[in-house]
């Protein structure tokens, strides 16, 4: 257990979230008898807090929720993620600046592998640096870049819907008894939303949100074959590790009681 969590100022905050009418409204979402009817209405969730005394309070309760000071990703994730970002900058055109830290640039990445956006090879003008691999070797980049001509042609006056997807680096989650891993812990899933370059981040309403999540959620148990129900939250990110595409972080588990 995280030391700051045990010091006695995080267990006061943890117990004034307890008591706060945000989670009790959310408490009370996840433990009600689930309705029943049209798609999505047995769905019993909703936003939560990003706070880290929030969402222990909310685990404390509940159990299956992602806590707020242990919140650790799987060992494998680190290499993971290491190989990713060699591969992004090897395919993925970056800046001429990247600042300082260097930041990788994943738009083109997350537009061609999240909305199927069409790349092509970047011109002869762009000047490509090379890099150093996993292994040391220094090798070169093959960069293409979205090709948004193309794009609108395909898809003319239509855009992407958004998209849930598995968290490509999840973190670990609490496990409690159940028949299928999906009721044995919390699936960890992000909501994606797409938008152009020339357009500014979205930042739909909460109302929104949760109303894309449901839709999406109903088809993924559904593709998944565990029916209708299931209990979720969600939180927008207070700073996107990925703040080039607007996304929320959603957590997800099948109810054991039927």
């Amino acid at each position: 257990m995280d030391s700051d969590m045990r010091s006695p100022e995080e267990q006061a905050a943890i117990a004034e979230a307890a008591r706060s009418p945000e989670l009790l409204l959310i408490l009370e979402a996840l433990t009600s008898p689930p309705p029943e009817g049209a798609a999505g209405e047995s769905l019993r969730g909703g936003k939560v807090s990003s706070d880290r005394p929030h969402l222990q309070a909310l685990q404390n309760l509940v159990g299956w929720t992602i806590g707020g000071y242990d919140t650790r990703p799987f060992p494998e994730t680190k290499k993971q993620k290491e190989d990713d970002r060699l591969q992004i900058l090897l395919r993925y055109r970056q800046p001429a600046d990247p600042g300082d830290p260097p930041e990788v640039a994943m738009y083109d990445y997350l537009c061609e592998t999240l909305f199927g956006v069409p790349m092509r090879p970047v011109g002869p003008e762009v000047v490509m640096p090379r890099f150093r691999n996993l292994e040391g070797e220094i090798v070169d980049p093959e960069w293409v870049e979205a090709d948004w001509d193309a794009f609108r042609a395909r898809v003319g006056e239509a855009r992407p819907t958004p998209v849930l997807l598995p968290n490509r680096y999840p973190y670990q989650l609490p496990r409690r008894e159940g028949v299928r891993e999906e009721q044995q812990c919390a699936q960890h899933y992000i909501l994606w939303y797409f938008h152009y370059p020339e357009e500014p981040l979205p930042d739909p309403e909460d109302a929104a949100i949760d109303a894309d999540i449901r839709r999406r959620l109903v088809e993924v148990l559904r593709e998944r074959g565990l029916g209708d129900r299931a209990d979720y939250i969600w939180y927008r990110n207070p700073s996107m590790s990925v703040p080039q595409v607007f996304h929320v972080q959603v957590f997800w588990i099948v109810p054991n009681d039927g």
